[in-house]
């Protein structure tokens, strides 16, 4: 009888021990997957590499994080603080980094705010050109306007026989009604209403080579061509 009780005591005993170790090598499991999956790297690409370089510094602070607990919104909220931006895309390559491919807005056009200069982009931002030291042969847009109502109207244009590139000035007005001037120095006057019908007309006027610099279609069934 004692011989089984000593028995079963070092039965429980070595149950106890491979619990114990058990245990041990399971905590260490873990800590050494949270660790190997940890954020150590991160890498910005798609933009110059400065703006590479500053957008990767700022989100320095999401490494030793767990790479599968990254929050996406937090990720979309540091992003979208550069109005540059236009497109992002987010990869995981585990199991210690994350690649950011960046796309940067197309420049539309440049327009001039409290008086600086700022680029409009095609993703409906007014970017501020101090960070781009770069020249470019962008139309001037003039008047109190929105970036959307801008590209609005130039899905407008592109939708005409404007070439859009031809552009030099575009110029907003309180009433709603816009003007375009063109690299030849062709002022074109348009109507509230029905403007891709107007700038085709416009263009078919440009094109027969009339000696006019103003080309008035304000009022509906009626054209008036004059010079300045």
């Amino acid at each position: 009888m004692l011989q089984y009780k000593d028995k079963k005591k070092n039965i429980l005993l070595i149950f106890l021990i491979l619990f114990f170790l058990t245990s041990i090598n399971s905590q260490l499991f873990i800590k050494k997957k949270e660790s190997l999956y940890k954020l150590k790297y991160i890498e910005v690409i798609g933009l110059d590499n400065k703006s590479n370089i500053e957008i990767e510094q700022s989100l320095s602070f999401l490494k030793n994080t767990n790479i599968f607990n990254i929050d996406k919104e937090i990720l979309k909220d540091q992003i979208t603080k550069y109005n540059f931006i236009e497109n992002y895309n987010v990869f995981k390559s585990y199991p210690s980094k994350i690649i950011l491919e960046l796309e940067q807005t197309e420049f539309l056009a440049r327009t001039l705010i409290e008086n600086e200069i700022f680029f409009i982009g095609s993703n409906s931002e007014f970017i501020n050109n101090e960070k781009f030291n770069i020249v470019m042969d962008l139309p001037i847009v003039f008047g109190k306007f929105t970036a959307e109502k801008f590209i609005s109207f130039k899905k407008i244009i592109d939708k005409s026989e404007i070439d859009f590139k031809n552009i030099k000035e575009i110029f907003f007005y309180p009433s709603g009604r816009i003007d375009i001037k063109n690299k030849d120095k062709v002022l074109i006057k348009l109507p509230l209403e029905n403007l891709e019908e107007s700038l085709n007309m416009a263009k078919k006027i440009i094109n027969s080579d009339l000696n006019n610099n103003i080309i008035d279609l304000r009022i509906s069934n009626q054209l008036i061509l004059s010079n300045e």
